[in-house]
């Protein structure tokens, strides 16, 4: 069992930093760098980082327990789904929501990371799920310990501080992250990501709030402009080492392993990332040429876009958000299935149900 430590914060970087990390932490800024300038290539970047958002809120639902997937989280209210599994589906979801909370708040407050951004990111996730109860937005005011569901104190594998420390530590760990100083950004995000999943500020959903942060303070410091990163999948794919190389800081104080781990990771899924996207917005080129030549070409374009924000579709959908006519909307997905640019899958509630199944594979190879 490791219990919370508070060791002097922030460490001491002159004590481990060496060519190894430097070379790593150089890589990792060049691999950042490409991919934000990869977005003046894109036909829509706004548009176009949705599936890669999506695909992040997937990862990182997934890290904590939830069997959903994107594609559950996208028929939401489309086909028919268990509550099981809308539930868990509204999970993905919600870290996507909870993502533009959080750059609506930075965009119209301060760039910076604050209490209010964490907290209202916080709310935003937690909303309508299964622990909706758990103080949405609200620091937790009791114990809580990290194991396996219905493990006792003595069995856990982690206790964080008291509540009645998590105020000041949290206003601490603000100064760190806003403070100018010579410290390069990746280091201070690699150092804020683990101070937080300590603190462990929140009844639940902490590690999701945490991954969130990773995103908010590269935009914050200008590294990118839009949450095109995609990090959670190489946490999730190296789960046992993400928490070990956690866990060891806890234990040991030993940030030089944390911080190599965080740097690779964020050095690899920025080049996912990037193919990725290249990848979408080809997909998107190819479909546009299809169609270009239909007549409403511009709303029928509209209706294009909207398969890659949500690739599950119905008339009454594209009614609702592109105040399009229904009849026009079935006119408009005939033409699309026609050129196969979206395929109908089946009837839920009598109505027709379309998919981008294009682009789900795309993803789905991700």
């Amino acid at each position: 069992m490791i219990s919370f430590k508070n060791y002097p914060f922030p460490p001491d970087f002159s004590s481990f930093y060496n060519a190894k990390l430097a070379n790593q932490l150089a890589a990792t800024h060049a691999s950042i760098s490409t991919l934000n300038q990869m977005k003046n290539l894109l036909h829509n970047p706004q548009l176009l980082m949705r599936p890669i958002l999506a695909k992040e809120a997937e990862s990182s639902s997934q890290l904590e327990g939830t069997q959903a997937s994107i594609e559950d989280a996208y028929q939401i209210g489309i086909t028919e789904q268990s509550e099981e599994k809308r539930n868990e589906a509204k999970e993905i979801r919600n870290y996507e929501e909870s993502m533009l909370t959080g750059l609506e708040i930075m965009s119209k407050t301060s760039p910076k990371i604050s209490e209010l951004l964490i907290r209202e990111a916080h709310k935003r996730l937690m909303q309508g799920v299964r622990d909706q109860k758990k103080s949405p937005g609200e620091y937790r005011m009791d114990e809580v310990w990290i194991g396996k569901d219905g493990t006792g104190r003595d069995e856990a594998k982690y206790i964080p501080p008291d509540a009645t420390q998590i105020s000041p530590l949290m206003e601490n760990l603000l100064r760190f992250v806003n403070e100018q100083n010579d410290l390069h950004v990746l280091l201070k995000c690699a150092v804020m990501h683990h101070r937080f999943e300590a603190i462990h500020p929140f009844k639940d959903g902490n590690g999701r709030v945490g991954r969130l942060l990773i995103s908010f303070y590269l935009i914050s410091n200008n590294l990118l402009d839009l949450p095109i990163l995609y990090p959670s999948g190489y946490f999730e794919a190296n789960k046992d080492q993400y928490m070990t190389s956690l866990s060891k800081v806890d234990n040991d104080n030993d940030w030089y392993q944390w911080l190599l781990f965080f740097l690779k990771a964020l050095e690899q899924q920025a080049s996912v990332s990037l193919n990725a996207a290249l990848k979408i917005n080809d997909l998107f080129k190819q479909s546009r040429s299809l169609i270009e030549q239909e007549r409403a070409n511009l709303n029928l374009i509209r209706v294009l876009e909207f398969t890659f924000k949500s690739p599950y579709i119905t008339s009454p959908l594209l009614e609702k958000e592109l105040n399009i006519p229904r009849t026009t909307c079935d006119r408009y997905l005939e033409k699309l299935k026609h050129k196969k640019v979206i395929e109908f899958i089946g009837v839920h509630k009598k109505t027709n149900v379309f998919a981008n199944m294009n682009l789900i594979d795309l993803l789905r190879s991700i």
